[in-house]
């Protein structure tokens, strides 16, 4: 057996004291903070999971993240990756030998090509956190040149109403659509702001090509008025730079029209239109008009309500009046709102009156109510 000199056991004693009573550094904090992925960068990512659409939960140097890629992976599977883009929390990626060109940059995305016509709404699309401006209709007049009288209001007003949306432009694409199976006459079309700028020439020669080539006609016409009439050269330039000829053609857009397509695009994202002007000489009135869907009514009524059309309007004797109306298959339900007392009693007692005129019209009143206007309608 070999023994150990004391004086060896001594310092090997010493040594080993001391290595335990030196202070261990603590570990690194794991980053809170996902790892900063750029477009065009290359990393590994470990899949631990697959979810719906093309997602998948992956390890990316110690941090969970999810993951969108172009093409399927399975769970274990180590990927390198190149960043094509990121939505949110979702890093979209696609294999890094997919990523690169043959000059080893970074090749376009073939998603995220938009054709010609997405680029020119994009140039018509007003800048993020602003609205698109007001649309100016019947030349800033009132639709009625007197208030109407008694007992013939509705005869007067809702005919004048009716026009004012028809005629405003927001729905000519479905107005040239009627005009083309033979629904809605010429006359009509070229009445509202787009069709007073177009060639009527151009739609007697579509309406004579028989009902094919009316449709591609119509369909053609849909393209925002002031654009390039030279259609060969507008094909020309779309053929050599689609980018730059769909910013000419945003460019070329009368000022007078652009608000009003700008609006167009506005209501067919929201699905909501708002009117506001004078329906007779110093009568002004709020009125918007909302599609609501088919969506199942709360609490124990049944009723599903599709059309909400809303109206604010300051009347001489009953003051601010705000009516809300539902429209659904089975009819229509009314509530109005008034800060005064007086004028809520007033329009309680007109009930009947409206619900025998809603039934001559052929829209039964299926909800009735009169409630006092908040203060937020109030300052309306």
């Amino acid at each position: 057996m070999a023994l150990i000199p004391p004086d060896v056991g001594i310092r090997m004693r010493m040594q080993t004291e001391a290595n335990l009573l030196q202070p261990i550094t603590p570990p690194r904090d794991i980053p809170s903070r996902l790892p900063e992925l750029r477009q065009g960068q290359t990393f590994f990512a470990q899949i631990q999971e697959a979810l719906p659409n093309n997602t998948y939960k992956a390890l990316v140097a110690g941090q969970q993240l999810t993951l969108q890629l172009a093409a399927g992976a399975k769970s274990g599977d180590l990927l390198e990756l190149v960043v094509v883009d990121r939505s949110g929390k979702v890093i979209i990626a696609k294999a890094a030998e997919d990523g690169k060109a043959a000059d080893g940059k970074v090749a376009p995305y073939p998603f995220a090509r938009f054709s010609p016509a997405a680029r020119m709404i994009g140039q018509l699309l007003p800048a993020e956190g602003e609205r698109a401006p007001p649309a100016q209709l019947n030349r800033s007049q009132p639709l009625l040149t007197e208030p109407p009288r008694s007992g013939a209001a509705a005869a007067q007003l809702a005919p004048a109403l009716a026009r004012s949306v028809a005629q405003s432009g927001l729905f000519y694409e479905a107005h040239q659509a009627q005009w083309v199976t033979g629904k809605l006459p010429l006359a009509q079309l070229l009445q509202e702001p787009q069709g007073q700028r177009s060639a009527p020439g151009a739609f007697l020669l579509a309406a004579g090509a028989g009902s094919g080539d009316g449709a591609k006609v119509g369909a053609g016409g849909t393209a925002p008025a002031g654009t390039p009439r030279d259609t060969g050269t507008a094909s020309a330039a779309s053929t050599t730079n689609p980018a730059a000829q769909s910013a000419t053609l945003a460019r070329q857009m009368p000022e007078e029209i652009r608000p009003l397509v700008q609006q167009q695009l506005e209501t067919v994202a929201t699905q909501r239109m708002v009117w506001q002007g004078e329906v007779w000489p110093r009568q002004t009135m709020d009125w918007e008009i909302a599609w609501e869907g088919e969506r199942q009514a709360t609490g124990d009524d049944e009723e599903r309500a599709n059309w909400r059309t809303a109206l604010s309007l300051t009347m001489p004797r009953l003051g601010l009046v705000n009516a809300t109306l539902q429209l659904t298959a089975d009819g229509v339900r009314v509530t109005l709102a008034t800060p005064s007392d007086t004028s809520a009693a007033d329009l309680r007692g007109g009930a009947p009156q409206l619900a025998e005129a809603l039934a001559t019209a052929g829209v039964p009143l299926t909800g009735f109510g009169v409630e006092r206007a908040t203060q937020q309608e109030e300052r309306r």
